[in-house]
C-alpha cells in the first residue's frame, strides 16, 4: 500500500494525532547525535495547544446553500462533513478563503 500506520506515543494519541501517513511524507529515521546537538530533548513534543474533548479542527468549507438561512458544508479534520449556519462559521479563516474563492463579498454584519 502507499500508506503506513505508525505507532505513536500516548501523548500524541491523546491529542488525536492521525497515525496513518502517505509514503511520500515519510523519511528514514536518523538518530540524533548528542555530540552535534547537545542538550536536545527528544521527548519534547510540539505544543498543540489545549485539547478540549469533542473539539476538532475545520479543514475546509466545501459548499453552501440557503435553507432559508445561509449554511456551509464543513469538512472537519477528523473526516466528518456536516452543515453549519453562518453564525457558527463567521470567525473561521476558512470562511474568508471560501468567500474569496467564490468571489463573494463578506456580509457587512459579520464580525
Amino acid at each position: 500500500t502507499s500508506t503506513y500506520r505508525l505507532e505513536l506515543p500516548d501523548e500524541l494519541k491523546n491529542r488525536r494525532v492521525h497515525d496513518r501517513f502517505h509514503v511520500s511524507l515519510l523519511k528514514p529515521h536518523i538518530a540524533h547525535e548528542d555530540a552535534r546537538f547537545p542538550n536536545r530533548d527528544v521527548r519534547y513534543f510540539y505544543d498543540l495547544g489545549n485539547y478540549v474533548e469533542g473539539e476538532t479542527v475545520v479543514e475546509d468549507l466545501i459548499d453552501h446553500m440557503f435553507t432559508p438561512r445561509l449554511m456551509f458544508q464543513v469538512k472537519w479534520a477528523d473526516g466528518d462533513i456536516t452543515w453549519a449556519p453562518l453564525s457558527v462559521c463567521s470567525k473561521l479563516a476558512a470562511l474568508d478563503r471560501y468567500l474569496a474563492l467564490h468571489n463573494v463579498t463578506r456580509p457587512a454584519d459579520l464580525p
